[in-house]
């Protein structure tokens, strides 16, 4: 029989995009530099952020008619061998497919084993797109959020009392951080 010879190089997206249709939909995967990388599952807290953001983008979106739509768990196309996956994205709402290149806003909610990854590799990689506006990082543990925009060179904005608003000008929106938290416990 042999040894069967193994492509050693990166995953191509392509690939990945083919592996992760044969996977269970409960299993987050993500493509980063090639290798495949599979997420542990979310917290109880970190699923309630997610529907509390979508749920808010959703209805948003909905009552102005507005040309984009929001999904969470998209892989987003960085590169040949990267397509991380946010946990929320705003898109245009005629673009279609299993992937994209065309964000406007990417949500993260902080995990304490992703946080640097978060910070550092993930803003870095999405601010590369150029359809991109907006970076959100949602702490999980406490009433904060920090928005990185384009217009102001991806510095970062603090927001962190529950009364605070978000706002979200690449889709005219603005998400009050008590909505946000909502059935937390943080607030």
């Amino acid at each position: 029989m042999g040894v069967p010879s193994l492509d050693t190089g990166p995953m191509r997206a392509e690939e990945f995009f083919a592996f992760t249709a044969t996977r269970p939909d409960d299993e987050k995967w993500e493509l980063i530099e090639g290798e495949p990388v599979l997420n542990a599952s979310a917290s109880r807290l970190h699923q309630i952020i997610i529907r509390n953001l979508t749920g808010l983008l959703d209805e948003q979106g909905r009552r102005t008619k507005a040309p984009w739509e929001v999904l969470p768990g998209l892989g987003v196309r960085i590169s040949d061998i990267s397509a991380p996956v946010p946990d929320v994205l705003v898109r245009p709402a005629t673009s279609a497919g299993v992937e994209c290149d065309d964000m406007i806003i990417a949500f993260e909610v902080l995990s304490p084993s992703t946080a640097n990854y978060d910070l550092r590799w993930k803003r870095k990689a999405y601010a590369s797109l150029p359809s991109l506006r907006q970076y959100v990082v949602v702490a999980q543990d406490a009433v904060e959020v920090v928005s990185f925009d384009r217009a102001n060179g991806f510095a970062e904005r603090r927001f962190e009392t529950a009364e605070a608003e978000l706002d979200l000008p690449a889709i005219g929106a603005r998400l009050a951080l008590s909505e946000i938290y909502r059935d937390t416990g943080l607030l």
